[in-house]
């Protein structure tokens, strides 16, 4: 698989010192999508806004085959002009990518935002503004395409519909997306980044990581994240006890 992302010994540190990720190295795949699992506070979102080319990194070689303007972004809350309409937010992405009139349709109607199209982006739900925000991410097929906790405020039906769109309209990019609700993340991902203090713990498939911690075949994904995180801080404990 050609490499589409190179991550080597990436550091990011924000004011006072207080560093969000520490060492990071890992590659992903062009076409390959990637999963962030992680507590809060474990660098999910400064990783992302990292590649995204938001936040610039304190240390290491982070290495993307695109450059920014080709970058799909959808940040974990605001990006939306809210004095604005849904259309006219989906518009400026529209144009800047050329986005033909199918593809405007498909997405408009794949994720039930026709009938919001005309109402102030600042009127709308949570769950809607999620979904008008995803839309202009998407929009145009980026290359790569980043997302920071789509599900969030999203009811099942919307959710299933994100999924879709990943599974159908971006096929051929490479997306990275962080999420809490491991099973909707592990449906539309390839590998899953496991993130702890800022840290990779593991990069692998859900499959992968079940077998390499001895769990069944259908357990589900949140008691085996749980079982890796017990297991690095049992190791970090350890490691903590020999230095003393």
């Amino acid at each position: 698989m050609q490499k589409f992302v190179s991550c080597r010994n990436v550091s990011m540190s924000y004011g006072g010192g207080q560093s969000a990720l520490s060492g990071l190295c890992f590659d992903i795949g062009k076409g390959e999508n990637i999963g962030l699992i992680g507590p809060i506070g474990s660098g999910k979102t400064t990783l992302i806004r990292c590649l995204a080319g938001v936040l610039r990194i304190s240390g290491g070689i982070m290495e993307c085959c695109v450059s920014r303007e080709k970058i799909g972004y959808m940040p974990s809350a605001g990006g939306l002009l809210n004095c604005l309409s849904a259309r006219e937010n989906l518009e400026i992405w529209f144009r800047a990518r050329h986005v033909p009139e199918d593809d405007r349709r498909y997405l408009a109607e794949t994720l039930g935002i026709e009938k919001i199209l005309e109402r102030e982006a600042g009127l709308l739900s949570s769950g809607m503004k999620k979904a008008v925000l995803f839309a202009c991410a998407v929009a145009g097929h980026p290359p790569f395409v980043l997302l920071d906790e789509p599900f969030v405020h999203l009811d099942i039906e919307r959710c299933m519909c994100i999924q879709k769109v990943i599974r159908e309209y971006l096929k051929e990019s490479t997306v990275v997306v962080s999420s809490h609700n491991l099973e909707y993340l592990e449906e539309i991902t390839d590998r899953l980044l496991i993130l702890r203090n800022g840290r990779k713990i593991e990069l692998a498939s859900g499959q992968d990581l079940r077998e390499k911690y001895g769990a069944d075949a259908h357990d589900e994904l949140g008691k085996l994240y749980l079982r890796i995180a017990a297991d690095e801080e049992g190791r970090n404990s350890k490691k903590g006890g020999e230095r003393q």
